[in-house]
């Protein structure tokens, strides 16, 4: 009888003992799994990873409105936030429809890189517009208690301001509406973007500039409407992107031009994009041998460039800006010191952003020139005089 007992209880041990591993298989590895709702954190609830079923149909990857994820659709932005010459707006367009723009923005974090990125892709796309009303979102996202130039120059002139402190904090230009609120992306930007979406598919080949006269630059911003803000951008496009590289064959030397815009506050704006060229007189101006010739405006909205620095502006800066264009006019083109990126710095500066080191040299001559301050740019040595910061750079190198 005994014996018996024995037997069962080895038995009872023998089972047991290989019923346990045989049951851990069964069981999940990791129990609980957490669940992410959004980039900024973990959401606090935890679920069984068993009560997961597989979806009986594999979903797609578009962005629908229902089950969104934010995360995805800014990878998606940022995806598009790319060096390259060809660029396409109807992708953009659609990625700007629906309410997932206002769920992905609803966050601090994710807005501004939301608005970082579309500035971006909207300057590649030549739609400076709205690539400046984007990068005006990045500064609302700062610490409230941050002081900023650009508000300053925006609403009075900071460069007329006995002191270095600014007058304007973060808080005050969230509730300023006169600046803040007519600078948001609107139901018209979006139309316009989807409706001439087919326009700033750029190729490869580059456009040339056609001639522009001093009043179609100047009288466009004399629309009769008030102005709730200003803003100048100063593009450059290198002989060879990345590299200060002066001129290739003597032929490509680049070039550096302009844009000013003017924000109304019906939320419409006046833009236009143009730079400094030779008039030539025969094949030999404008070059080394004959530095100095007549000189003509260029409309450049459809110009190529590597880098962009961009700023907003006080309305006493933009009629300074203004005044310095008419001069121009009135100069006649110097290779040596009076060129496109004379020009350009000449006005950069006049709007209190600083490029260092765009001096170069080559046969028979020297000066400002877009490879140097275009690498410049790339470099970091760019300055807001007014400030510290608050400038918006893009890159577009080609590839």
């Amino acid at each position: 009888m005994k014996a018996l007992l024995r037997w069962i209880a080895y038995s009872a041990i023998i089972l047991l003992s290989l019923q346990i591993p045989l049951y851990a298989q069964d069981a999940p590895v990791v129990r609980y799994a957490q669940l992410r709702v959004d980039s900024g954190g973990v959401h606090s609830s935890v679920i069984a990873a068993n009560a997961f079923k597989k979806p009986d149909v594999a979903a797609d990857n578009t962005l629908s409105a229902a089950d969104f994820d934010e995360e995805s659709y800014l990878q998606k932005v940022a995806s598009f936030d790319v060096y390259g010459k060809k660029h396409d707006a109807r992708p953009i367009a659609k990625l700007l429809k629906a309410d997932q723009v206002k769920a992905v923005t609803s966050d601090k974090k994710r807005s501004h890189k939301f608005y970082y990125h579309m500035a971006n892709i909207f300057a590649r796309l030549r739609m400076y517009p709205l690539a400046m009303k984007c990068y005006f979102k990045t500064l609302q996202v700062d610490d409230e208690h941050t002081a900023i130039h650009l508000t300053d120059s925006v609403a009075v002139d900071s460069s007329r301001i006995s002191d270095s402190k600014p007058t304007f904090t973060q808080a005050n230009l969230r509730n300023n509406t006169s600046v803040a609120g007519l600078l948001a992306i609107n139901r018209t930007d979006e139309q316009m973007l989807d409706a001439d979406s087919g326009n700033y598919n750029h190729p490869g080949k580059e456009i040339k500039s056609p001639p522009v006269q001093l009043a179609n630059i100047i009288d466009p911003f004399d629309d009769g409407k008030k102005a709730s803000a200003y803003a100048l951008l100063i593009h450059i496009s290198q002989p060879v992107s990345g590299k200060r590289r002066i001129f290739v064959k003597l032929s490509k030397v680049g070039h550096t031009f302009i844009t000013l815009i003017k924000y109304n506050t019906d939320s419409t704006s006046v833009s236009r994009s143009f730079g400094f060229y030779p008039k030539k007189e025969h094949f030999l101006s404008a070059t080394p041998l004959f530095p100095t010739t007549g000189s003509v405006f260029k409309n450049d909205e459809q110009h190529d460039w590597d880098e962009t620095v961009g700023k907003f502006i006080s309305e006493r800066r933009f009629k300074r800006i203004l005044k310095v264009i008419r001069q121009f006019d009135q100069k006649n083109y110097n290779l040596n010191k009076n060129n496109c990126t004379d020009f350009g710095l000449s006005l950069a500066s006049t709007a209190g952003i600083s490029i260092l080191y765009t001096n170069g040299s080559w046969p028979l001559g020297r000066g400002n020139n877009p490879a140097s301050a275009g690498q410049s740019v790339l470099e970091g040595k760019v300055l807001n005089m007014d400030s510290s910061c608050n400038l918006f750079i893009c890159n577009d190198l080609a590839q």
